[in-house]
């Protein structure tokens, strides 16, 4: 291996970013960017039928070649495509670089984002916005940060709620961002992730925004503690577990409390409407690109 360079290597899913998010997390202990717009590059396509290029992706820095981190997701991608019966495939460029310090130009590639009332910035370079309810989160591939849309549609309408003193639910925290922002805003903070890694970064992030989660816990909803309902809940994962866990989310919310359901594909948000219309009334949804997030009040009745 050549210590006087690093790699930089683009990957840019046609589909399931979450997917290859997870897979490369799997994968790899280097550095992990997640980026909204991709530099125009001369790409090179894996999967059966080319597709459009997509403008976001991950971008992964390493002192060592990409070769068997792109053998790894050739792999993965065919896996998926045959499991999901669905062409997914991915554009790819690697590129070495001077060794100066990839640390450094990893964090100069990391900006500060506003979603919402919410300014969402590194611990390196936190800048407070005028006006702006301040956020510090480290970039990180297997924790929302508000730089994936199912995230910053969330935060966005978190903006808009009124909840100081009311309790909050969270689940599948991964950062615990959605946490932070309603905690930042007066509610009463609950969050639970079946990931152990989420659970810790959760707790950091708390600490380090100077804040209080007044219950956090390894596990999903159904877990909750005993005759808790809540006044708010929020969710941010893939509409098919958003499905599965209709009856736990129901037991969770209070009546006449808000649901936030996002990471819903628009051509998934019919189903998950069916379903939850049983016992919740739908407030409003909000659209970008592909990724739908949802309001639900809680009938008073059910």
């Amino acid at each position: 291996m050549c210590q006087d360079v690093y790699f930089k290597t683009f990957i840019l899913p046609t589909h399931c970013s979450e997917l290859f998010a997870d897979c490369l997390l799997d994968f790899t202990q280097n550095a992990i960017e997640e980026i909204e717009t991709a530099p125009s590059l001369d790409y090179h396509y894996f999967g059966k039928t080319p597709l459009s290029p997509p403008s976001a992706g991950f971008v992964v820095y390493s002192r060592e070649s990409s070769s068997a981190l792109l053998e790894h997701l050739k792999a993965f991608c065919c896996a998926i495509s045959e499991r999901l019966g669905e062409n997914i495939g991915f554009y790819h460029y690697s590129s070495a670089h001077p060794n100066l310090d990839w640390v450094r130009a990893y964090k100069e590639g990391v900006e500060p984002i506003t979603c919402g009332r919410f300014h969402i910035m590194p611990s390196w370079n936190s800048q407070t916005q005028e006006d702006l309810i301040p956020l510090i989160l480290d970039p990180s591939l297997a924790f929302g940060t508000g730089r994936h849309e199912s995230t910053r549609l969330l935060l966005q309408e978190i903006s808009q709620l009124e909840v100081r003193d009311k309790l909050s639910l969270d689940v599948g925290c991964g950062s615990g961002v959605l946490s932070l922002a309603l905690a930042q805003l007066g509610a009463y903070t609950h969050a639970c992730d079946t990931d152990p890694l989420a659970i810790a970064q959760t707790q950091k992030n708390f600490k380090r925004n100077h804040l209080t989660c007044a219950h956090l816990w390894l596990g999903s909803i159904q877990e909750k503690p005993e005759s808790t309902s809540y006044d708010v809940v929020v969710i941010n994962i893939v509409a098919s577990v958003i499905i599965q866990m209709y009856a736990d989310v129901l037991k969770a919310s209070k009546k006449g409390g808000l649901l936030l359901l996002s990471g819903i594909l628009d051509t998934c948000e019919r189903e998950v409407l069916a379903i939850y219309s049983q016992d919740f009334t739908f407030l409003h949804r909000v659209q970008e690109n592909e990724w739908v997030c949802l309001t639900l009040c809680r009938h008073s009745n059910s």
